[in-house]
Order: C-alpha cells, then sequence, then structure tokens
C-alpha cells in the first residue's frame, strides 16, 4: 500500500526542484509595459488598455505619463495622485520613489523623517487625486482624439 506512493511523491518532488530552479534560473524579466491597469472608483471598474493605446493608436508613454524628474521607469500614478490626502498617504507615500531627488517634484527641499508637520507640507490644490487626476488626463485625451465622450458613453471605459 505504501509503496503506490513512492511515485506520486518523487513526481511532487521532481515537478517542486523543475519549478524552483525555473524561478531561479529564468526569472521574469522587467516588463516594459503592463499589458492592462485596473482602476477602481465610484463610476465601475476601468480596465485600462496600455497595449490598445500604445500599439493601436500609437501614443507614447509620456502622452499620459508627465514624469519630468529624470527617473528610468515612471512612478505608479497613485504616488503622487492619491484615493486621499490622508494619514496613511502622508505617511507611506515617500516608499513609494526610487530616490530623494524625487521629493523636489512637490516639495522645496528634501524632506526628512516619516511625516512633515502640516505647516511644511506641500500644497495639495495642485496636486489633483488619482480620480481627478485619471478623469482629466482621460476625457481630454478623448475629447482630443476622438474617443468616448458622450454622456451614454461612459460605460465604454467604466464597467457597471
Amino acid at each position: 500500500m505504501k509503496n503506490r506512493y513512492i511515485p506520486i511523491t518523487v513526481i511532487v518532488a521532481a515537478l517542486c526542484v523543475a519549478a524552483a530552479a525555473g524561478y531561479v534560473l529564468f526569472p521574469e524579466g522587467k516588463r516594459e509595459v503592463p499589458v492592462r491597469v485596473v482602476m477602481e472608483n465610484a463610476g465601475g471598474r476601468v480596465i485600462f488598455s496600455h497595449q490598445a493605446h500604445i500599439q493601436e493608436y500609437g501614443f507614447e508613454c509620456t502622452d499620459c505619463h508627465h514624469d519630468d524628474i529624470g527617473q528610468d521607469t515612471f512612478l505608479a500614478c497613485g504616488t503622487c495622485h492619491p484615493k486621499a490626502y490622508d494619514e496613511k498617504f502622508l505617511a507611506e507615500h515617500q516608499k513609494n520613489f526610487p530616490d530623494k531627488e524625487a521629493c523636489l517634484r512637490c516639495h522645496d527641499e528634501i524632506p526628512e523623517g516619516p511625516t512633515l508637520p502640516v505647516e511644511d507640507r506641500p500644497s495639495t490644490e495642485d496636486i489633483p487625486l488619482r480620480i481627478d487626476a485619471f478623469h482629466s488626463q482621460c476625457m481630454s485625451c478623448h475629447e482630443e482624439n476622438g474617443g468616448p465622450t458622450e454622456d451614454d458613453s461612459c460605460y465604454e471605459c467604466h464597467a457597471r
């Protein structure tokens, strides 16, 4: 009875070794562009297809991403455009930047410490929240390039 488990054990062990070797020898390379991004919002989830906008419509990354601080890769939108400027964002957003030079995009000088006192924080009036930044960016581009913009076209992008 116990002998019938030996082949199963050997096969499972071999598969585990093969998976570990594949993971170590062939790590997943960094993707140049995510295929799609899912954005949660009150108007319904939006699935944004990078592939369609780049390959089918011919846009460049810099047409949407305005990362002018000399970084090699673009920052996630939520790094600068949060859901809300709440205590969680204020305490954690600095961990999302690749180096301290990125701080100078919003701050007059590189902040020291976990959070700044209220009087030293930059004004958020000119930095829109994520939902406002996305909607403004997407809608202005759609208006300029003939994408859906009519009142009844929201559900071409927003899931119901």
